[in-house]
Formats: structure tokens, C-alpha cells, sequence
């Protein structure tokens, strides 16, 4: 299933510096397919692949917590416009 999380964050500096080290070792069933930052880095909003949203939101609490409230829900791709399977690369 699809997650979109809006992130809020308090220290953008951890929080992007925690993405950056966390995106390319994932655990096995968890997938970032987009993440859309604000200018100043202060709000994201990203599109996640996983077994469910409690398991999307248990390994982010995880790890960014401590600098970002996160709303997590279920996203229904069908009804997307672009996003996430619609969107092809470099647009």
C-alpha cells in the first residue's frame, strides 16, 4: 500500500541529514517513492510503499521523531493523479 507522511520539522539539519542516511539501506518491504521538502525544509510531504501504514510509521518514528510530528495515511493510487506510479522520471 501507498503512505503519504506530512512531515513538520523542528531541525531540518538532523531531519534531512537522518533521510539522507537512512534512504539508501531501507529495511526489506519499505520503499520512498517521492519526497517533496519545502524551500526552507521546515515541511515535507513523501510518498512511501508498505505493508501497512503502522509499519511505514513504526520505522520513521523510529528515526525521526525526535525532530519532525508526522501524519501518516493511507494514499489510494488508483485515484492519484501523477503520483506515485504516474509520474515518470525527471518530471
Amino acid at each position: 500500500m501507498y503512505v503519504a507522511v506530512q512531515h513538520r520539522i523542528s531541525d531540518p539539519e538532523k531531519f534531512w541529514g537522518k533521510a539522507q542516511e537512512l534512504v539508501p539501506s531501507l529495511p526489506e518491504g519499505i520503499q520512498l517513492h517521492h519526497c517533496m521538502p519545502t524551500k526552507d525544509g521546515t515541511r515535507g510531504i513523501c510518498i512511501w510503499e508498505g505493508e501497512s501504514v503502522a509499519k511505514v510509521q513504526t520505522f520513521l518514528e523510529g528515526h525521526v521523531s525526535s525532530f519532525s510530528n508526522n501524519d501518516y495515511f493511507e494514499v489510494e493510487n488508483k485515484d492519484s493523479i501523477g503520483l506515485p506510479s504516474g509520474v515518470g522520471a525527471g518530471t
